[in-house]
């Protein structure tokens, strides 16, 4: 049974980070293709663009970070918090782009959004102090 539970964590983690990298294609090409409508190489001449290269900036800002953390629990066996972490930066990373690529933006949205993204860095980041309390403890009860 819990062969089956890791396996089905596993999948999760693994398209969630898919999720990711295509979240961030498709963010970036909204950027190429907004630039090449209003004909801009550097900078912005309007609001949409604008947002685009926010929301765009935004996410290469935040992501690698929460990624990172998330990906030491993954490989210290600890798929029980990195998973959860891992959606609640999926879900946040969604919500905060949608609303601030929107020009009507939705600021409670984008609240939201960061929340969801910070929340995952604190959960992988008590989950890494978990980690570390855990190698801790079996040191010295091994006697050293």
């Amino acid at each position: 049974m819990i062969s089956i539970v890791r396996t089905i964590f596993e999948i999760l983690y693994l398209f969630s980070i898919l999720f990711l990298v295509k979240k961030y294609i498709n963010l970036f090409r909204n950027v190429v293709a907004l630039r090449r409508e209003t004909k801009t190489s550097i900078g912005s001449k309007n609001k949409k663009l604008d947002r685009a290269i926010r929301a765009h900036a935004n996410f290469c800002e935040t992501v690698p970070i929460a990624l990172l953390l998330t990906m030491i629990l993954y490989f210290q066996n600890l798929l029980y918090i990195a998973l959860p972490s891992l959606l609640m930066l999926v879900i946040g990373r969604i919500i905060h782009a949608k609303a601030i690529s929107d020009i009507n933006e939705n600021i409670k949205m984008r609240v939201i959004g960061m929340k969801l993204t910070i929340y995952s860095i604190k959960v992988s980041s008590f989950g890494i102090i978990f980690y570390i309390l855990q190698i801790i403890y079996y040191y010295f009860k091994s006697g050293y």
